[in-house]
């Protein structure tokens, strides 16, 4: 009779514990329909200068910026504007559009002072530079940080052209699944965002020049890579026997795994 008893008990948690990963498994596709809300891959232009769209929903939240130097505020300038190379701009690799360059490629900064343009705060990079093997001065500027695959990434940056009497043109990579290009504003910087779905461990983000390569380029600034989660904690909770939302889910949850097992546990013998 005690065996009996024990087992029935071991049952009965069993059982419970499946209720409360169906719950677990519930919350989950609604957190993951929130952040379906995303649109992926779109370049998004704010329709007021200096401000983000705003996500999509009131659970959806941004977490940290994973980028270093996004600002391009180090190193400080000692002059109205001056060129490094990579290792002197904290977390950005530089490198020229023309390969054949056997020069060190150079990244140019400025300082807000220079054409009385208002920067984030008081430096941006330029991605037409000086000091190339020839006449094509074009760089490109990337970054590698690390992600979770099947995790949801928000990019933001600001983008304008440095005059209107030269051409100018930006390439937008991420990783290796998007490509964008971007024609920048003359008269105004114009704030970017593109939500993105991280593929591998690292993600490498690169700004390249696509303009004339005469040393007037895209100047960029205020770039910033955040994660987008989901508050659970403040979202409604299921309602039980509601069906639950279907779709591709957008993050790393377990899911279904969970929930086959409990099936597996109802009709075991």
């Amino acid at each position: 009779m005690k065996t009996y008893k024990y087992l029935f008990l071991l049952f009965l948690a069993g059982q419970m514990g499946c209720v409360q990963l169906k719950e677990e498994d519930d919350m989950d596709e609604l957190a993951a329909a929130e952040l379906n809300k995303l649109s992926l891959y779109q370049s998004e232009t704010s329709p007021v200068p200096g401000e983000l769209p705003a996500l999509p929903s009131p659970y959806l939240e941004p977490g940290e910026n994973l980028l270093l130097n996004g600002s391009f505020e180090m190193p400080v300038l000692d002059s109205p504007w001056a060129v490094f190379s990579t290792g002197q701009v904290p977390g950005w690799q530089v490198g020229w559009v023309d390969t054949s360059c056997t020069q060190p490629p150079q990244i140019e900064l400025q300082s807000k002072t220079l054409w009385g343009i208002d920067a984030e705060f008081d430096q941006y990079a330029e991605l037409d530079t000086n000091l190339a093997c020839g006449d094509d001065a074009r760089i490109s500027l990337s970054q590698r940080f690390v992600t979770q695959p099947h995790h949801i990434y928000r990019l933001t940056f600001r983008v304008r052209a440095r005059d209107a009497e030269h051409t100018m043109g930006l390439k937008l990579s991420i990783g290796e699944s998007y490509v964008h290009e971007i024609t920048p504003p003359v008269d105004a910087w114009q704030a970017l965002t593109v939500n993105f779905e991280a593929t591998a461990a690292e993600t490498t983000l690169t700004f390249t020049e696509t303009g004339d390569g005469d040393t007037y380029g895209s100047f960029i600034d205020a770039v910033e890579v955040r994660e987008i989660t989901v508050d659970t904690e403040r979202m409604p909770k299921p309602e039980k026997g509601k069906k639950r939302p279907r779709g591709k889910k957008r993050h790393s949850f377990d899911g279904g795994r969970r929930h086959k097992d409990c099936q597996s546990m109802r009709h075991k013998p």
